[in-house]
């Protein structure tokens, strides 16, 4: 074997092979690699690279189980932070090395851990990620992690327990990189990674969250004292990559506040003006009697919220709207500059899709909202190649140029409906609607797939489709084995990417 199973590819080219997401199975991979020499298979990303594990490891009697943590942490410097970069008016954000996954994949095995301690305290699950992200000791590998060794953050034990720490519950800091390259902290977010760690429900499709087995619940005591005691075991804390980063020491917070869908949070920069006068005021008391300047407060913070209009669906424009609040007693004068941006799974940036700027009047007492439209002629080719829509507002107050607020948004889209449905045993029908009123689908195709119900994949090469147009496929199959099966089905053409569906075809026992 040279090169393992599969080899990985998170490009957008994949000549010679197969896109990431056109795999439905792991019998296909594996048939494809001992059939051609025990070479590596394109292409694979990480929930592939787990489901051939999984199979693997299972056929070898291993018990394992797939797992996906959404809003997954790559924490490239071992520190437990990840240092998030948005841009001013106009000025590029500092490229950073960590980023956060919209979700990531690997494997639990269960093992017995006599390496580790003597009394068992870290059998039972164990994390092992088939996908390559760092080095271990020299080596693309990670784990055998302990569950329990993750949960009371044990980072001073072998085997990459710090980097799966990481991905599940390591802090963010936002910084704002202003227009002469200045970064400025604009909030720390402790909760924002390590969101629904789920495996399928063991005799269902259900999903099974085990969340808890990973960390305590955050916002808790416990979770706090337990990350303290990873860093302390690291000997880091969370001033490391600020300094690793060259900041200035006279760097200081603007009052500006985040939000991550929910309001935004006012920073503490009042409370910083309120020392800083009282200095000055106890300066000035000793030279004279003058009357104490009296101290003119903020106003109260902007509060924001993204908001749907309508489902985002592929293929049609996306709708949203910006809800903009303040307890302030004046009008504010705002300034909302919005940026929208197609970014892949991995958190990385795609595409700038458009970028609009807005002035606005919030008045006492009243809600704002702002109209967001993307629409599909300016999103469809940059999300051919990535996963999900980046909705971010920055408001500044114009009055208060200091007062700055942010707000960003995940959006992913609803592929079209793409139903296989099944008449008999061996009869299917698939049914294709375009859902866009311009675009015509070419290059498409329909690839089937199912365990005890063909034992090869049925690849059909399909006809263009106009615009509202429907497509219909009737296809027949011989199942070989009986049982509840899973029939599954990939459309791909020019415009979407693998679009993928399933039923439940029910085999009975034949007579004969």
């Amino acid at each position: 074997m040279t090169g393992g199973v599969l080899q990985g590819n998170w490009g957008t080219s994949y000549i010679g092979g197969y896109s990431p997401s056109h795999w439905s199975g792991s019998y296909p991979i594996l048939r494809r690699w001992y059939n051609i020499g025990a070479h590596p298979v394109k292409y694979g990303q990480c929930w592939v690279f787990a489901g051939v594990m999984c199979s693997v490891m299972r056929l070898l009697g291993i018990p394992c189980r797939v797992v996906t943590n959404f809003s997954s942490a790559h924490d490239c410097n071992a520190n437990l932070i990840i240092d998030e970069y948005h841009a001013d008016y106009g000025v590029a954000p500092k490229e950073s090395h960590d980023s956060i996954w919209n979700y990531h994949v690997w494997v639990e095995a269960w093992m017995r851990r006599p390496d580790l301690s003597e009394d068992g305290a870290f059998d039972g699950w164990q994390v092992v990620d088939p996908t390559p992200q760092e080095e271990s000791d020299g080596i693309f590998c990670c784990g055998p992690a302990p569950v329990k060794a993750i949960l009371r953050g044990e980072t001073n034990l072998k085997y990459d327990i710090p980097f799966v720490f990481a991905e599940v519950n390591a802090d963010c800091i936002d910084w704002l990189v202003k227009a002469d390259g200045s970064k400025v902290n604009i909030y720390s977010d402790t909760a924002r990674v390590g969101h629904h760690i789920s495996t399928k429900s063991v005799g269902s499709r259900k999903r099974l969250s085990i969340t808890d087995s990973y960390k305590y619940r955050e916002g808790t005591e416990k979770e706090r004292e337990v990350f303290d005691h990873a860093q302390s075991n690291m000997g880091g804390d969370e001033d490391e990559d600020e300094i690793e980063e060259g900041e200035d020491d006279d760097e200081t917070e603007d009052n500006v506040a985040v939000e991550e869908t929910d309001d935004a949070i006012p920073s503490d920069e009042e409370e910083d003006d309120e020392s800083e006068e009282e200095e000055e005021n106890e300066a000035g008391n000793e030279t004279s009697d003058a009357e104490t300047p009296i101290s003119i407060p903020p106003p109260p913070p902007v509060t924001m919220q993204f908001e749907e209009v309508s489902p985002p669906r592929n293929g049609k424009d996306v709708r949203m709207e910006l809800l903009l609040r303040s307890e302030s007693s004046s009008v504010r004068s705002l300034s909302i500059n919005i940026s929208v941006q197609a970014m892949t799974y991995d958190g990385f940036l795609g595409a700038n899709i458009q970028t609009e700027v807005k002035d606005k009047i919030l008045l006492p007492g009243k809600d704002l909202r702002v109209r967001i439209r993307v629409p599909f002629s300016a999103y469809h080719k940059p999300m051919l190649d990535c996963d999900s829509l980046k909705v971010s507002a920055l408001v500044t107050d114009k009055e208060r140029p200091d007062n700055m607020y942010l707000a960003v948004d995940d959006v992913v889209l609803i592929d079209p409906p793409h139903l296989p449905q099944v008449n008999r045993a061996t009869r299917a029908e698939m049914i294709f609607m375009n859902p866009t009123v311009t675009e015509v689908l070419t290059n498409c195709t329909l690839t089937l797939s199912g365990s005890g119900l063909m034992k090869e994949e049925m690849e059909f090469k399909l006809p263009d489709i106009k615009p509202n147009n429907r497509l219909r496929i009737n296809f027949s199959f011989v199942p070989y084995k009986c049982g509840k099966r899973t029939l599954v089905a990939d459309f791909d053409c020019s415009t979407f990417r693998d679009i993928k569906a399933s039923c439940t075809v029910n085999v009975k026992h034949s007579r004969f």
